[in-house]
């Protein structure tokens, strides 16, 4: 019984180490548009500091992107869109690998603010380590009670 407890402790302890670290850190973008064609953007990740030097993109359905810009120091990006942008095109922030956002256009009419989305972080990521923890926790008493059997 105890050959079969060791790999399945090892199996959990390697689902708490997958990939799930490179995304903790996701970004969240807050949108602003003024008037018809300007438009500024303040993105930060998720632990508050802000996604300095991030690459912005208007996304054109079919596949075209056009270049925005990059947030300064402190996240914020003001830029002027085209007068050919619709509501069907989105702004992706790039701020490097696990640190995107996608949000979709405002529409022209002024507005307080649209918050993303399409956040790469959120409750299924806390979900999932808890997911991990519980299985851990449930192999540990399992290897428990086998001990307590073994010491009778």
């Amino acid at each position: 019984m105890t050959r079969l407890l060791l790999p399945l402790l090892a199996g959990s302890v390697g689902l708490l180490l997958l990939p799930v670290g490179a995304r903790a850190h996701g970004i969240e973008t807050n949108l602003q548009r003024f008037g018809n064609l300007s438009a500024g953007l303040e993105t930060h990740y998720s632990n508050g500091l802000p996604a300095g030097d991030a690459s912005v993109r208007l996304l054109v359905p079919g596949g075209e992107a056009i270049p925005l810009g990059r947030t300064n120091a402190e996240g914020k990006l003001s830029f002027q869109l085209p007068a050919r942008a619709s509501a069907d095109w989105e702004i992706q922030v790039d701020a490097g690998p696990g640190h995107k956002d996608y949000l979709e256009l405002p529409p022209r009419q002024p507005q307080l603010g649209a918050v993303s989305s399409h956040s790469e972080t959120g409750p299924l990521l806390a979900l999932r380590h808890l997911g991990g923890l519980g299985l851990l926790g449930l192999l540990g008493a399992a290897g428990g009670l086998l001990w307590r059997r073994q010491q009778r």
